[in-house]
């Protein structure tokens, strides 16, 4: 009679779910017990892939670092830095829509200039 092979992750997912939440390592230790090879490494991989595994825990995602009181990196950023020359230059030049006009006024000697 030909000896039935053993399918290792299926004997880990039995395992495992016979068993609840139990460490990598008590898997691997009770396997070769039962006379069963497996490492760690594939033993994570199996609990993971079949869903087995806590998730949540391990590293905190890393959230965006905001840019305040920094001039801005880029065109597309606008830093509180920006904003707050900005209502620098509108006070100085008496109101928003003559700030616009002069920064129109700008552009068109920029475009002539070539600068």
């Amino acid at each position: 009679m030909a000896k039935r092979k053993i399918n290792k992750s299926e004997a880990i997912r039995e395992f495992v779910r016979a068993n609840g939440h139990v460490p990598t390592k008590e898997v691997v230790r009770a396997l070769k017990a039962k006379g069963i090879s497996v490492n760690a490494a594939m033993v994570s991989n199996v609990k993971s892939k079949a869903g087995l595994t806590r998730g949540g825990r391990g590293r905190p995602k890393k959230t965006a670092v905001r840019n305040v009181g920094r001039p801005a990196k880029s065109a597309d950023t606008i830093s509180l830095e920006s904003i707050i020359q900005a209502k620098r230059f509108v006070a100085l030049a008496g109101s928003a829509p003559k700030a616009v006009e002069l920064i129109r006024a700008i552009e068109k000697l920029d475009a002539i200039t070539g600068a």
